[in-house]
C-alpha cells in the first residue's frame, strides 16, 4: 500500500506537534561510536533484499500472512523484519533539531528536520535501549480510558507514548493519529489489503499494544472496515499485566486468520524485561507483566517454538544482559532468520 504525499505531510505535522512536548536528556542523544560494526545501515537492508528476492515476492503474494499459529510463514517474517528494521533508520542529529524547533513553536522547521532525518539516513542506534531497560520506571499504571487493553495495567512509558494525551493538544494522541492516517491511506488504496503489525525492540512493544487494541475493538464500525491478519514482533519487551495476554491469545487461535508471532533471537535480553535486571529491582512481584503468546526463538540450528507465559521468564542478570546485548540487533535477527525454512 503506497501512501500519498499529503498523508505523509499530515503524519510529519502531527509528529512535529508531539515533539514539542518532549524533553531532551541533559547530555543530548548519544550516538553509537563510529567503530560500532553492529549498527544497521540502509545498505545492509538493501543487501538483505537483494540476497532473498524470492522470499520478498512470496511474502508480498501472501500479504504477510501465515497459515496457522504453529506454521509461521518465514518469508512474511523476513518482510516484517525488513520493515521494522528500516523504521529505525534516521539521522539522530536531525531528530534533535526537530525537537528543538518544535519546542520553540517552529513546526514548519521541525517538519523539515524530520524529513531530512529520514532522507539523510545514518544508521540504527544500538545503545539507547540499554539505558531504557535499566533507567525507565517500569512500574505498571492503569490505563485511561479504563477500557484500553481490557483494563490491564501497562508500562507507563509505553502507555504515554501511544495513548497519552498532551495538555495543549488533546487530539494529538499517537494512537488516534495512526488510526486517522490509516483510514485515509486505506480509503485511498481501494480493494481489501490485509494489514499486518510489526516492530523491533520498543517498536515491538508499541506494535503489541496496537495489535491488542485492533483485536479488542474489531467489532466497532471504525475498525470493522479493516482486514487485518498477523502480528510479527522482534525482541519486544513485555507490555502489560493480565488480563491483556489472555484476551490477545484467545482472539488469535487457529482458524481465525489473525495470529501472533513474537520472535526472539537466541539470548536476546530485552524480551526478559520488565522487570528490570537485578540489582535494579529486588521485588519482581512489583512488575507482574506477562508476554502474549506465539513466541518463536531463532537459533543457529533453526527456529524453535517457545512455551507461552506465564510464568514469565526471569530477567537476565546485568552481566548477562551486557554479554548478550548483541543478540538484540537486527543484524543478529537476520543472521538466524537465514536458518529458517524460507524461499
Amino acid at each position: 500500500m503506497s501512501i500519498s504525499l499529503p498523508i505523509i505531510q499530515d503524519i510529519h505535522d502531527a509528529h512535529a506537534r508531539q515533539l514539542a512536548h518532549l524533553h531532551l536528556p541533559p547530555g543530548g542523544i548519544r550516538e553509537p561510536p563510529d567503530s560500532d560494526t553492529g549498527a544497521l545501515t540502509l545498505e545492509d537492508i538493501l543487501e538483505w533484499i537483494k540476497d532473498h528476492p524470492q522470499a520478498v515476492r512470496e511474502a508480498k503474494d501472501a500479504q504477510c500472512t501465515s497459515p496457522s499459529p504453529d506454521s509461521p510463514n518465514w518469508n512474511s517474517i523476513f518482510f516484517a523484519l525488513i520493515e521494522s528494521s528500516a523504521v529505525g533508520l534516521r539521522n539522530e542529529n536531525e531528530i534533535v533539531e526537530a525537537i528543538k524547533a518544535a519546542r520553540d513553536g517552529h513546526f514548519d522547521t521541525a517538519v523539515k528536520h524530520l524529513k531530512k532525518a529520514q532522507s539523510d539516513i545514518d544508521k540504527v542506534g544500538t545503545t539507547n535501549w540499554k539505558e531504557a531497560i535499566t533507567d525507565l520506571d517500569w512500574k505498571p499504571i492503569a490505563p485511561q480510558p479504563a477500557e484500553i487493553a481490557w483494563g490491564a495495567s501497562m508500562h507507563s512509558g509505553f502507555f504515554k507514548g501511544l495513548f497519552g494525551r498532551f495538555a495543549s493538544e488533546a487530539h494529538q494522541v499517537a494512537f488516534d493519529v495512526i488510526l486517522n492516517q490509516l483510514k485515509t491511506a486505506y480509503d485511498e488504496h481501494g480493494g481489501e489489503p490485509i494489514l499486518h503489525f510489526t516492530g523491533h525492540s520498543l517498536g515491538g512493544a508499541y506494535c503489541t499494544l496496537t495489535y491488542g487494541e485492533f483485536l479488542r475493538r474489531q467489532a466497532e464500525s471504525k475498525f470493522a472496515k479493516y482486514r487485518f491478519g498477523d502480528m510479527y514482533s522482534f525482541g519486544a519487551p513485555r507490555v502489560c499485566t493480565p488480563p491483556f495476554f489472555q484476551h490477545v491469545n484467545d482472539l488469535t487461535q487457529a482458524g481465525g486468520g489473525k495470529y501472533l508471532f513474537r520472535v526472539v533471537n537466541s539470548e536476546d535480553p530485552v524480551p526478559t524485561a520488565p522487570p528490570p535486571p537485578p540489582p535494579f529491582v529486588e521485588d519482581t512481584t512489583l512488575y507482574p507483566f506477562v508476554h502474549v503468546g506465539g513466541a518463536w526463538k531463532l537459533l543457529e540450528i533453526g527456529p524453535q517454538k517457545m512455551a507461552d507465559e506465564p510464568p514469565p521468564v526471569d530477567p537476565q542478570s546485568l552481566d548477562d544482559l551486557l554479554k548478550n546485548a548483541h543478540y538484540h540487533g537486527p543484524k543478529e535477527y537476520y543472521a538466524n532468520w537465514q536458518k529458517t525454512p524460507h524461499a
